[in-house]
């Protein structure tokens, strides 16, 4: 071989052809120069000449691969006259130091008509008999123009063997000698592998180290005994030691009867490619860390947010949290006294869900002195430790709490505050368990997220309850038990609204006037606020006022109390039924009188089971005397029931009225036999399933029977 090509450096070959297309396989074909006959072409020199079968001339692979001159001519074939073809030259043996050609074919790494360089590179000098009649081609494909222009420009300067060894090493073996030995190693070979022709005569497995993938170097034999061309990455190492990644694709040369004579091997230096990809794979996997660690925040988040009782979203958190980021968990909560009011604990595995709660019970007395209280108490801030026997055994001399804490396992430990408002509200312990990795910094910072998260829903929930708690206690404070009246049974519900704040201006009233009548109101002053719910006491007392006096009747009640909100310039609007039963029954029956200001007529329930309504009209409250009220008048028979009701028993966005009132309807006819405080909450229940995003307020009256 030339040594003065061979020793050409790398650098001057990336310099002179700065782009060509590094780290990926060309066509490869083994020409025999004494004939001219190609006998080997690897898969991708098949995928330029798919028709061609071997062995076959030359010249004849290179017209069914199209290959054209570089100014787009077709290649000229021996004796015409014209310069040789360049494959051609190759199969007299001469050496090819770098042409540019272009094929008619696509192959897997190129488009229908691809620039190639080739290269010839005569085997003469091998000391292998069998190899000195064989030339290596390669067609290596350029894809810019301006690379094959800069690389044809520049083809006198280059020569084969230092083209080939700036990208691809080869060997050829020989498998019918004992252990398929190394015959021919080209320059590059050496240069990656600094290995040279003192290997001939061994099996290359001397790249083989401890990090090579058995099972690819199985495959490997595998294929290679079954004939076929095979290609694998492997982990190989220098001579030196150190390591690299290989892609080797290795295929069998066949004489004209099919015997396989020799293997060709094609290796390429791939680790800059594979840590790229390994870096980029890294960086995807942290990527999809982050978005998992998002989307579990979210969901705990989510899940915290959608329960508005705090003590059901304490009992609830620990269980968000496992088996997703740990086995098992506790948290610890403070009473505005500073006392601990609440320990929950869960666990990921079912049977030590009984552990955990008794690990609950005794949680008061093992915290006073743990890191969890410290950090409750705003000595410490979030802290990831390792838990040991001793230390969670420390101070606990019962031996059936010792069991307790060994079952529930032990491990690595984080503890991070429940914040609020800038407040340590309480602790969220996490325990890895014995059978999963130690906790990181990432779960640590993910841990103290979650921490502030689910402080601020906690929070949330606290003053949520609180008020609704006030809200209902206003609301209730405006509204006084019915008093009893002869020969009737009245009850009456209130349910606020969803939302904590939303105080309404639902109202029921029952009382019994002077003249021994009992009047029923239900009304609804427009509005979900404070104002709303002031405006409802003053329209109720002002009804009960009116009522009151001289026993008025129901019209007369409305009537009045038009010119009253009139005269005093109170701009209120409200819906109303004022309802008047006489004070005794006449038979079977009691005198009924009511009349309606805007609002939904009550329900009737007779003994017979029929339903039916107390229907009427007139304008709603507040806007002026200019209408006239109308009262109605009937007979209800002993045993009937009367039910009054404000609009959000009814009202849902995704039904419409008229389906709501027969529901309704439906649901009393049902519930007409039961006792009337049962007829109340069940008709509430099955009404209501979900609860009511508007206040309702309910006054049911049975007229009994004598």
């Amino acid at each position: 071989m030339d040594g003065r090509n061979a020793a050409l450096p790398r650098a001057a070959v990336t310099d002179t052809l700065p782009r060509v297309v590094h780290g990926q396989p060309g066509a490869v074909l083994l020409v025999r120069t004494t004939d001219g006959a190609v006998l080997f072409a690897n898969p991708l020199a098949e995928q330029l000449a798919p028709d061609a079968v071997l062995p076959c001339p030359v010249d004849e692979w290179s017209r069914l691969a199209g290959l054209q001159a570089s100014d787009g001519s077709e290649l000229s074939d021996p004796g015409t006259g014209e310069p040789a073809s360049p494959l051609s030259r190759i199969a007299r043996g001469e050496p090819v130091e770098g042409e540019r050609v272009s094929a008619a074919r696509g192959n897997d790494l190129a488009e229908a008509r691809e620039a190639l360089w080739v290269v010839g590179l005569p085997l003469t000098d091998t000391p292998v008999e069998q190899l000195s009649t064989l030339a290596l081609v390669v067609l290596l494909p350029l894809r810019e123009r301006q690379l094959v222009r800069g690389a044809r420009e520049s083809a006198e300067q280059l020569h084969s063997r230092a083209v080939l060894a700036s990208d691809l090493s080869f060997t050829i073996s020989d498998p019918n000698r004992d252990d398929d030995p190394l015959v021919w190693v080209n320059p590059a070979f050496e240069r990656v592998t600094g290995y040279g022709r003192d290997v001939l005569g061994t099996n290359c497995r001397f790249l083989q180290g401890p990090g090579t993938d058995r099972a690819a170097v199985r495959r490997i034999s595998a294929a290679l005994r079954a004939g076929e061309t095979v290609t694998e990455l492997l982990l190989n190492y220098r001579k030196d030691g150190t390591a690299f990644w290989n892609e080797v694709v290795i295929s069998p040369v066949r004489d004209a009867s099919g015997r396989i004579t020799h293997h060709v091997g094609v290796q390429s230096d791939v680790t800059l490619r594979v840590q790229a990809e390994r870096e980029r794979d890294a960086a995807l996997e942290v990527a999809r860390d982050a978005r998992r660690r998002l989307e579990f925040l979210s969901e705990v988040t989510d899940a915290l947010s959608a329960v508005l009782d705090p003590d059901q979203a304490q009992d609830l958190l620990p269980s968000l949290v496992v088996p997703g980021l740990a086995e098992w968990a506790f948290a610890t909560v403070l009473d505005s006294s500073g006392r601990t009011r609440h320990i929950r604990a869960a666990h990921a595995r079912p049977e030590r869900a009984a552990d955990a709660e008794r690990f609950q019970q005794l949680q008061a007395d093992l915290l006073d002195t743990s890191v969890s209280m410290r950090v409750l108490r705003g000595q410490l801030g979030p802290s990831l430790l390792k838990v040991t026997e001793a230390d969670m055994v420390r101070g606990v001399r019962d031996r059936d709490t010792i069991a307790l804490m060994r079952r529930l396992g032990l491990g690595s430990a984080i503890v991070v505050p429940l914040r609020a408002r800038g407040q340590v509200t309480g602790a969220l312990t996490l325990l890895s368990g014995p059978d999963r990795p130690p906790f990181t910094e990432d779960d640590l910072r993910t841990a103290s997220d979650l921490g502030a998260r689910a402080g601020v829903a906690l929070e949330n929930a606290r003053l949520y309850a609180q008020q609704r708690r006030s809200s209902e206690t206003l609301q209730l404070s405006l509204l006084s038990r019915p008093s009893d009246a002869p020969g009737l049974e009245v009850a009456t519900r209130y349910i606020p609204a969803a939302e904590a704040a939303q105080v309404g201006g639902d109202w029921y009233d029952a009382f019994t006037q002077p003249d021994g009548c009992t009047t029923v109101v239900i009304g609804d002053v427009m509005g979900h606020d404070v104002s709303a719910a002031a405006a409802m006491g003053q329209v109720r007392t002002m009804v009960r006022a009116l009522a009151h006096d001289r026993s008025a009747a129901p019209r007369e009640v409305l009537r009045r109390l038009d010119h009253v909100l009139e005269g005093l310039g109170v701009t209120t609007l409200a819906t109303a039924v004022v309802l008047q039963l006489d004070a005794h029954s006449e038979g079977d029956e009691r005198g009924v009188r009511w009349c309606t200001a805007g609002h939904l007529p009550p329900v009737v329930a007779a003994p017979d089971g029929s339903v039916g309504e107390l229907a009427g009209d007139g304008l709603i409250i507040g806007l002026g005397t200019h209408g006239e009220r109308v009262q109605h008048e009937a007979r209800l028979a002993l045993g009937s029931t009367v039910l009054l009701f404000t609009d959000g028993l009814v009202e849902r966005r995704d039904r419409s009225m008229e389906d709501r009132l027969a529901q309704l309807h439906a649901t009393v006819a049902d519930l007409a036999g039961a006792p009337l405080e049962e007829l109340c909450d069940e008709l509430i229940r099955r009404m209501l399933p979900e609860g009511s995003d508007d206040d309702v307020a309910i006054a049911a009256v049975r007229v009994l029977a004598r």
